[in-house]
């Protein structure tokens, strides 16, 4: 499917025509203000044939890229609310998404390159407004595990669970920090569970021939880290201990 970009049309003379009866005595349609469509490339538009429907679309989505003009964009805003006095609750929806969206890949990024004080602060504000997602509680969990905070990462990796993201990234990286606090027990029940939902994920199998030489227990970890090089030839943890033993 083509990606759709935004173009900026005159405003069409039939605009008036469109719009409910009565519209013209409420709201004042401004003809020096063009009209954003969303269009696929190549693609010709007549802005004599857009229907309502286009319109609001292309000014939504103005509205969400925040890249028209200040001035146009309150009056896309107007023009939206007036057609559509329920489509608040949308563009503050469109506000919230636009944050998480964005704060939410920047604190990932920063913390896969290995940068968690960073990712840290900008997490912890995401959190801040989102108290209740718990993609942003892992992010938090995982930021600590990295600086070596392993009883907090443990709390807020579980509350991530207890929010709804219960999956086998959230319970390899709590099987880590239980791991490093001793409890390893715990440790490997978490492993297990989210192996039981992702059984070919490399990480969860290397993480249980960790804790398998946490144990002592060297065959069994040779068994778990031999299964990663059947799924992934190249794995560099488990190349290294099955080239030493």
């Amino acid at each position: 499917m083509k990606e759709k970009r935004i173009i900026f049309l005159p405003v069409p003379e039939s605009l008036l025509e469109k719009l409910q009866i009565g519209a013209q005595d409420i709201f004042t349609v401004r003809s020096d203000i063009p009209i954003p469509v969303e269009i696929e490339d190549n693609k010709n538009i007549s802005p004599e044939n857009l229907s309502i429907e286009t319109i609001l679309c292309g000014m939504l989505r103005a509205i969400e890229e925040g890249k028209a003009k200040k001035e146009w964009t309150e009056y896309y805003c107007n023009f939206v609310l007036f057609l559509r006095p329920d489509i608040m609750e949308l563009l503050n929806e469109i506000k919230a998404n636009t944050f998480i969206n964005k704060t939410f890949s920047q604190a990932h990024k920063l913390i896969r390159d290995g940068k968690a004080e960073e990712g840290l602060i900008i997490i912890r504000e995401f959190l801040e407004r989102h108290p209740r997602m718990y993609n942003g509680w892992f992010l938090l969990g995982w930021a600590l595990r990295q600086l070596g905070r392993w009883a907090d990462g443990e709390a807020a990796l579980r509350k991530s669970i207890e929010l709804g993201g219960d999956n086998s990234d959230t319970r390899n990286e709590l099987a880590i920090c239980m791991m490093e606090t001793g409890n390893i027990t715990g440790a490997k029940r978490e492993l297990e569970t989210a192996l039981e939902n992702d059984p070919e994920n490399t990480k969860i199998i290397s993480n249980l021939g960790v804790l398998a030489l946490k144990t002592g227990n060297r065959e069994e970890a040779s068994g778990f880290f031999r299964t990663v090089l059947e799924l992934d030839e190249n794995d560099p943890v488990a190349k290294e201990f099955l080239k030493n033993n």
